[in-house]
């Protein structure tokens, strides 16, 4: 029997894993395959969240963590402009009047000192070395067992389980939430500074949705007209369409708020929607403390 089982290897379950591992437990981590949703090609780390600029929830606390840990694995690009209209800044200003969240107005608009972005593919990678993983579908957990869709049946029973999946893998537990479709186009510039307003740009990526949220999930597939819309939109923020040479598709789970939370056998670490790599070092570091406390 292993002590604590991961199940997902999104940036959520490696961060996880990783903390854990580091902290001399034994860990296994079971997914499909490294990285499943979190596979988006450039993330934002954004304390400041969509066109009325609404600061996240322990925004604080999310970018100390991120900052600790993102940086032993690979390079953050830091800063992040938002160009908002003169006619929103007084709202954003006193929305981010008392917080402790580094920023400057410019004549573009608000400059986030410490929000940033960083490449997935690189940090995931890196999270992984020296895990134990086993790549293979969960088909049912029933409490701390894992039933693995194998060409042999096969059951995994760990002292605890820890459930990091994402949009793909949900019904395993039946937490509820929204599952949103959206994508990415993968642009031949690259963008350091990072830029966001509707949709952003960060180093080859433009991405946004527009699409509604769903109760279930159903795979994601880019479609004409979400192209049409990232474009219009990165005109507008860039004063320009910019070329592309590709796409990526993904469906977001999102559980307001409520990502780390007790299941039978052991906690889900999930939910975070779009806000996955900002939150994850932060709620896989809360992890650990709790169930430090609990084997103390």
């Amino acid at each position: 029997m292993i002590e604590i089982a991961v199940v997902g290897a999104g940036v959520a379950g490696l961060c996880a894993a990783r903390m854990l591992h580091e902290s001399g437990k034994e860990v296994l981590v079971v997914a499909r395959e490294l990285g499943e949703a979190s596979r988006v090609p450039d993330a934002l780390l954004n304390p400041v969240r969509g066109k009325r600029g609404v600061v996240a929830p322990e925004a604080e606390e999310a970018l100390a963590a991120l900052w600790d840990f993102y940086p032993r694995f690979v390079p953050l690009q830091r800063g992040l402009l938002r160009p908002v209209p003169e006619a929103s800044r007084a709202a954003w200003k006193a929305r981010l009047e008392g917080r402790r969240i580094p920023h400057v107005w410019l004549d573009e608009g608000l400059y986030l000192e410490n929000a940033g972005w960083l490449e997935t593919a690189p940090l995931l990678h890196r999270l992984a070395q020296g895990l134990n993983i086993w790549y293979a579908e969960v088909e049912r957990l029933e409490g701390s067992t894992l039933h693995l869709r194998t060409p042999e049946p096969r059951t995994l029973r760990a002292g605890l389980v820890v459930y990091a999946g994402g949009a793909s893998g949900a019904h395993l537990l039946g937490l509820g939430g929204r599952f949103t479709p959206g994508s990415v186009l993968q642009t031949q510039e690259y963008f350091q500074q990072a830029r966001s307003y509707g949709v952003y740009v960060a180093g080859h990526s433009l991405g946004g949705s527009y699409l509604p949220h769903r109760n279930s999930y159903a795979p994601h597939q880019t479609e004409p007209q979400e192209v049409g819309w990232l474009m219009a939109e990165a005109e507008r923020l860039l004063g320009y369409r910019p070329e592309t040479r590709g796409s990526w598709a993904g469906v977001r789970y999102r559980l307001d708020q409520n990502y780390l939370k007790p299941i039978p056998g052991g906690y889900a670490l999930t939910g975070f929607g779009s806000a996955a790599y900002f939150y994850a070092p932060l709620y896989a570091l809360r992890l650990l403390r709790l169930l430090s406390r609990k084997s103390c």
